[in-house]
């Protein structure tokens, strides 16, 4: 198992990160607060590690500006759907059906270059239609339930818009582009908080839980591009899934996070058609072309 703990670092990092969510929200941060924070930190751990500050030069030697500008909104608006979606459903449950994101990039990707949908594929998006369906099957708040999918979902599209256009500027390293997407999401979301709470700030608990959180999520990232350098894309993805497996322990453990057995099934199925798909798909990468 250790021989890929980095990727295994980057999980726990990611889920750390994840499950302190509704922790902050008890102490009534804004989410643009958070997201500011979230964002702010990931900034300056890129600037550390590419030890280089923001430049306009190597945007436009390499004319990318506009891709970089459409990704950094993305990625905020990724982040924004997902810590919304847990306003209203378990941090666990939302961090499963996030993960389906593998599913989505890959209908986008076939799309995109017209091949036609084999049964493998008809049949896993058939699966996970049907998880998701059985996630939503609950006694209690059925309606609020709902909406933390819907929202969930929209961070799975956009995730998977993030991974479709990235190629787009491959020209630069991986941490060059966490740098250069995340400088607008940072002051979108400062805009955000100032015009909604003006000066008012909540309590020290809730920024240093902030800080925390952005921290882990910086440290994810930096484990994950280890990862992915030392053991290949295909081994990294998945080991990735035990991401939200390890979210849903940490929700049963510290909030109490129940699932019917239902809903359990649904995570099963879930899992099955992204991890089918995520391989599916790196298999096809990694196949060389005649």
């Amino acid at each position: 198992m250790f021989i890929v703990r980095f990727a295994l670092l980057s999980s726990f990092f990611y889920a750390l990160n994840i499950s302190i969510l509704p922790l902050i929200y008890s102490f009534e941060v804004s989410v643009f607060l958070f997201l500011f924070i979230r964002f702010a930190t990931t900034f300056c751990s890129s600037l550390i590690v590419t030890k280089s500050f923001f430049s306009f030069t190597k945007i436009k030697k390499h004319k990318i500006g506009f891709w970089l500008i459409i990704l950094s909104f993305l990625f905020g608006i990724q982040s924004w759907f997902f810590v919304e979606a847990v306003k209203y459903m378990s941090v666990g449950l939302a961090s499963v059906i996030l993960f389906t994101y593998p599913l989505i990039t890959y209908l986008m990707v076939s799309f995109s270059k017209r091949r036609a949908l084999d049964f493998t594929t008809i049949v896993m998006f058939i699966l996970a239609t049907i998880g998701i369906v059985a996630i939503s099957q609950s006694s209690e708040g059925v309606y609020t339930l709902v909406i933390g999918i819907v929202l969930s979902l929209l961070s799975a599209i956009s995730l998977s818009l993030i991974f479709f256009l990235t190629p787009k500027v491959s020209s630069l390293r991986n941490w060059e582009i966490v740098k250069f997407t995340t400088l607008i999401p940072m002051l979108m979301f400062l805009a955000l908080f100032l015009n909604e709470s003006g000066i008012s700030w909540p309590a020290s608990e809730g920024i240093i839980l902030s800080l925390i959180s952005g921290t882990l999520f910086a440290s994810g990232m930096f484990f994950y591009h280890i990862a992915v350098r030392r053991y290949g894309p295909t081994r990294t993805a998945n080991v990735g899934y035990s991401e939200p497996l390890m979210v849903l322990i940490i929700g049963f453990i510290v909030y109490s996070d129940s699932i019917t057995s239902i809903q359990a099934i649904g995570i099963v199925l879930v899992a099955i058609a992204s991890i089918t798909i995520e391989r599916r798909q790196l298999t096809q990468d990694n196949t060389p072309k005649v």
